[in-house]
């Protein structure tokens, strides 16, 4: 007897009632067992990346986008809404340069598990791409990446790789930080094709084939952008014998008028200017030993007279002080604070920033408010800066998105980033793929400084650590100045004809200024001066000359033919001509 044989006579066996139950189990399970297993399948949908570019790129933000739907799709997995719907959404809800929030809305307007979005910056022939990875459910965005690619052939593998990470965290294939695993399940899994059928060669072949000049990006929609520092409302005092190293501007005698507070080594200079006059009130000398690196005008104390308040390192530890004045002349009211001292405006009022002198590196210890109390300055709350970042190159601001205050600074490569407030380490923040707290990081380097500090700490051989020197940044200002309730960032990028590849030699002998917009995803240039010839030490926007409008002031130490001299003037633009 055959084995068909054998099955025929048992099911003869089996009563009719049991047929029927196996009927109705096969009705009532099998329909839920399939909804099951749809419910493993992933939704994701893609939307446009935002291009930041003075010339039209559509042709790589819609290959990107071609791309990203072809290598995101996992057969039975990982399912992409089709770009119709998605557009249709969009439109629907009518968002064009959408935020965090405008994302998450879409998502659930989409019924999807995630959302991809992101931008794309085109400076020159450098291209950066900034996305993230839209969780809806969790409402956070567990993943994000930075990549900067020269041409096209770069862009293409950091799509492929962008993709990959996608797929790895939506299927749970890696922890949160990113470390690709080596196994090759997901490359063996099989890929959805596209319903729009569009190879990717074709793609590819259409992304190179763009036409374009590869312009530096500025804002058409700034109405300062034609114009920046023109020639008039230029102002430039005499040259003074020495380099300055810092520079603010208040009223510091309580006369009404603002004064002009300019720092070098180890002296405090005291200007004023008044239509075409401008004079010198007082010059506070201090020691030879003194090194002095910073310089603010602020009122913490609350008596309304600004102090000056200056960061100095004598004989290799922190020796900072405040001056005041008081009966008629300039006093000490605090003297020998072992802090790093900056004064950063917020909405509310002007805060002074301090850090102690870290141990393995000075900027490595956290950020605190410095209050005055008890007749003191002292340090208040700990401010929620990520931990390693210097008080120099850095402020808070919400930058007109929304009212939600983010860290702006310049991390220790110059390049400009943009972090949620928190005061976690650095290396928790910029890891690999990225992290919630790290918004956004600029192409381009910016800031640039020659003020410097050593504490000749030993190495481990007992010899004296050639590689000990600290650059002390120039600040960030944010600020209105087109007037349409955002501020903007107003930045200098100081320029250099050998680069920043030293690490113990910076030698910058121009420099630019440059207004920063921050959209929510990246940061695009409204505007930047034409090449100023010498180093800006320090700047500032405020009223030098007592007219009722801010200038732009800059502390510049002067080149001739590129080589640094001894040779300061102040420098001021009214952007209001």
């Amino acid at each position: 007897m055959n084995l068909t044989t054998q099955r025929i006579r048992i099911m003869k066996r089996i009563p009719g009632a049991l047929i029927c139950i196996f009927l109705i189990l096969s009705i009532t399970i099998g329909p839920a067992l399939a909804e099951e297993t749809a419910k493993g399948v992933k939704t994701v949908a893609i939307l446009p990346f935002s291009v930041h570019s003075s010339e039209n790129i559509d042709y790589m933000r819609n290959g990107i986008w071609d791309m990203l739907f072809s290598r995101i799709s996992v057969s039975g997995k990982i399912d992409v809404a089709n770009k119709q719907s998605t557009l249709d959404t969009i439109n629907k809800t009518g968002e064009k340069d959408m935020i965090l929030t405008d994302v998450y809305a879409l998502g659930k307007e989409m019924n999807v598990d995630f959302v991809v979005w992101g931008s794309i910056t085109k400076i020159g022939n450098s291209i950066s791409l900034d996305g993230k990875l839209v969780d809806i459910a969790s409402y956070k965005s567990p993943i994000g990446v930075f990549a900067e690619c020269q041409g096209m052939d770069e862009v293409i593998p950091k799509i492929s790789d962008f993709a990959k990470r996608i797929d790895y965290h939506i299927l749970g294939l890696v922890p949160p930080t990113f470390a690709l695993p080596p196994s090759p399940s997901l490359s063996a899994m099989p890929r959805q094709q596209t319903n729009y059928n569009i190879r990717e060669s074709e793609i590819i072949s259409r992304m190179k084939g763009g036409k374009g000049t590869f312009t530096s990006a500025i804002n058409p929609d700034f109405i300062n952008a034609a114009r920046p520092m023109q020639r008039k409302g230029f102002w430039m005092s005499k040259k003074y014998p020495t380099q300055f190293k810092g520079m603010d501007i208040g009223d510091v005698n309580g006369d009404g008028l603002n004064e002009v507070v300019v720092i070098d080594d180890h002296n405090v200079m005291i200007y004023q200017k008044k239509d075409d006059i401008f004079k010198e009130i007082q010059k506070i000398a201090g020691k030879s030993y003194d090194n002095y690196l910073a310089v603010d005008v602020a009122d913490i104390n609350n008596n309304n007279i600004p102090e000056i308040i200056v960061t100095n390192i004598k004989r290799r530890r922190l020796s900072s002080f405040a001056l005041e004045f008081k009966d008629g002349e300039f006093k000490k009211i605090a003297s020998d604070m072992g802090w790093f001292l900056r004064v950063i405006d917020t909405s509310v009022s002007p805060v002074l920033l301090g850090q102690k002198m870290g141990i393995d590196k000075p900027f490595n210890n956290p950020v605190y408010n410095i209050v005055w109390r008890k007749h003191k300055y002292m340090e208040g709350k700990k401010m929620r800066i990520p931990r390693g970042l210097s008080v120099y190159g850095l402020t808070i601001d919400s930058l007109g998105i929304s009212k939600k205050e983010r860290v702006i600074a310049l991390n220790e490569f110059d390049h400009l980033c943009i972090f949620e407030k928190t005061d976690k380490p650095l290396s928790k923040i910029t890891v690999f793929g990225g992290s919630d707290q790290f918004l956004s990081k600029s192409n381009e380097v910016f800031g640039g400084s020659n003020n410097s500090f050593e504490l000749r700490r030993m190495n481990e051989s007992g010899d004296e650590d050639d590689n000990d020197r600290t650059f002390v940044n120039v600040r960030i200002l944010t600020y209105d100045t087109n007037k349409d309730g955002k501020k903007e960032i107003i930045i200098v990028k100081n320029l250099s004809s050998a680069g920043r590849i030293f690490t113990n030699l910076k030698v910058f002998n121009s420099s630019e200024i440059h207004n920063l917009e921050w959209d929510g995803l990246g940061l695009v240039e409204n505007w930047k001066t034409r090449k100023i010839n010498g180093y800006v030490a320090d700047y500032q926007f405020k009223d030098i000359d007592n007219d009722g409008r801010n200038e732009i002031v800059l502390a510049l130490n002067m080149t001739v033919s590129g080589i640094k001299v001894s040779r300061s003037v102040l420098v001021a633009y009214d952007l209001s001509n």
